[in-house]
């Protein structure tokens, strides 16, 4: 007679819930949301509709005359597709505007003047009063601060003042003071998160001591650090809550954590180096990051150019390229997310989508030194 096995209360628990998680699994494999590209038509417009899983964004092309209209919106997957349904349209003489209309996302007017794209707020008062849209407005200043000519008050913009910062928070102005001298340029300074960290330009030809400034409450902290950095160096870029550092004298890459205080060698002249493109480390060799400047770049949805002195903003480096100001732009900035502040000769403007062009300030030195002496607390 053969012995019949039986299997434990707690075996059969156990053989039941590795069911049901292998199912639950097979479920969630099955039913997660896939990345799409589909095309359609709306009468006279052709329409590109592209999902990216991964980012939770949409971005759209709208074809009209030859021309690519496109926008980006931000939002998790719809169980619907073609999400537009209806879309109007508004000429007057070189100028077109086409608005949606959709039930799930939204776009501001998208404009063309003589084939090119331009921002919304860069067509005629008589077409924007015929768009059914309502136009943001900033708050607007007109105050003079010593030097400065102030427009606008939704910034807070830290302006290097020879011996610390002007620190413009709305209508307010503080002082921070860092040196007893006169300091002109401040080529390694660096704004992270909610610090600004500048190196004691009082100390000659290297530096082991750097500023630590808190832009939440504008304390200033002295950080005495492990190694000594030449002034022949550049700051590569940061990635997280790191400074990156090339010193063309040592040959060496160091990391410095300021909130921690911390630093440490990333890199000798025999090794790799170590830089961030979008967020991913590549590895680069110590040769080529002394012998030539480089930086990271910054994982962004808006990617701002300036041509021939020019503005455009485009999606994801896409084609399209849509032309934001009518100014000639002498420098960018700063950039976060759609947000990108740039000099005009001796005035410092912001652009975004809502908001379009706004003039912030104006300070009579700009014209002649404007290299990283204006950080933007964004």
């Amino acid at each position: 007679m053969k012995k019949k096995y039986r299997l434990k209360k707690s075996a059969i628990l156990t053989i039941g819930i590795f069911i049901i998680i292998i199912i639950a699994l097979l479920i969630l494999a099955f039913t997660k949301t896939q990345s799409y590209s589909l095309e359609y038509n709306l009468n006279e417009f052709a329409i590109s509709e592209n999902f990216d899983s991964s980012k939770k964004l949409f971005y759209y092309e709208i074809t009209y005359n030859d021309i690519d209209y496109n926008f980006i919106y931000n939002h998790k997957h719809f169980k619907e597709k073609k999400l537009i349904k209806d879309i109007k349209k508004y000429e007057k003489d070189e100028y077109i505007c086409i608005l949606i209309d959709s039930d799930y996302i939204s776009t501001y007017p998208l404009c063309s003047k003589d084939n090119t794209l331009i921002d919304f707020h860069l067509i005629p008062e008589n077409l924007k009063e015929d768009i059914d849209y309502k136009i943001e407005s900033s708050n607007e200043l007109d105050i003079n601060y010593g030097n400065y000519k102030i427009y606008n008050s939704d910034n807070k913009i830290l302006i290097w003042s020879y011996k610390g910062f002007n620190y413009l928070k709305g209508d307010k102005i503080d002082f921070i003071e860092l040196f007893s001298k006169d300091i002109y340029d401040i080529p390694h300074a660096t704004k992270i998160n909610n610090y600004i960290v500048i190196p004691n330009y009082e100390q000659e030809y290297n530096f082991n001591q750097v500023y630590i400034i808190n832009l939440d409450n504008s304390e200033v902290k002295k950080w005495t650090l492990d190694y000594e950095i030449s002034y022949d160096s550049y700051v590569l870029g940061i990635n997280d809550k790191s400074i990156f550092i090339i010193d063309n004298k040592s040959k060496r890459e160091y990391e410095l954590v300021p909130h921690k205080q911390k630093m440490r060698i990333v890199a000798t002249s025999n090794k790799q180096g170590v830089v961030y493109n979008e967020g991913v480390l590549e590895k680069v060799s110590m040769k080529k990051l002394v012998s030539s400047m480089y930086s990271f770049i910054q994982k962004n949805n808006y990617h701002y150019e300036l041509e021939n002195n020019t503005l455009y903003l485009s999606y994801l480096n896409k084609k399209p390229k849509i032309k934001v100001s009518d100014n000639k732009i002498t420098s960018i900035i700063y950039i976060n997310q759609d947000n990108v502040y740039y000099l005009v000769e001796d005035t410092l403007y912001k652009y975004n989508l809502k908001y379009g062009e706004t003039k912030l300030i104006t300070y009579s030195e700009w014209q002649f030194n404007n290299k990283n002496l204006i950080f933007i607390n964004d």
